[in-house]
């Protein structure tokens, strides 16, 4: 039983990784994740939990479903700002802004650059781990200052990764 809970969690957690690097819910998608996962998860389970999972470790599942759930909010929100912007020509401020994050797991650093650059109107240039900025263009910049654009584009994403990796 111990076991089969390291590997649904491992699984989720790349099917997951899967669906916001490709950005599609589509079937053959879905269907590829799952084989990738399954695949990966059987390969690497074992060197990528090093220890065995509780119940309560599972329970960060429901933290990665809400993880899910505000992402696809903030994609609303991203693709309604851009339809804004190309139909009625609104001006912009494309910057480069240097976002510090205050997430301590490189899989939580990975799983926000990657929903940062799947959220239209941001992508996430370059990582610094020595000063823990990440570089993010940003489409139409509302600030320069590097915490109220935490504040904009990560914070919310971060709570959520710290509950699911921290």
């Amino acid at each position: 039983m111990k076991r089969f809970l390291n590997k649904l969690f491992v699984f989720t957690i790349i099917l997951v990784f899967f669906i916001i690097s490709t950005g599609s819910f589509k079937y053959y998608t879905l269907v590829i994740g799952v084989i990738v996962s399954a695949i990966t998860t059987y390969l690497f389970e074992s060197s990528i939990v090093k220890k065995t999972l509780r119940l309560y470790d599972v329970l960060k599942l429901l933290y990665l479903f809400k993880y899910i759930v505000y992402f696809v909010k903030a994609e609303i929100h991203a693709h309604l700002e851009l339809v804004e912007i190309i139909l009625f020509n609104k001006p912009i401020r494309p910057a480069i802004v240097a976002v510090p994050y205050h997430v301590e797991s490189d899989y939580g650093v990975t799983l926000i650059a990657l929903t940062v650059t799947n959220t239209p109107g941001t992508i996430v240039l370059n990582i610094d781990t020595n000063s823990k900025l990440m570089y993010i263009h940003w489409i139409n910049a509302s600030t320069f200052n590097p915490d109220e654009a935490r504040l904009v584009i990560t914070s919310g994403f971060e709570k959520l990764v710290e509950k699911i990796f921290g």
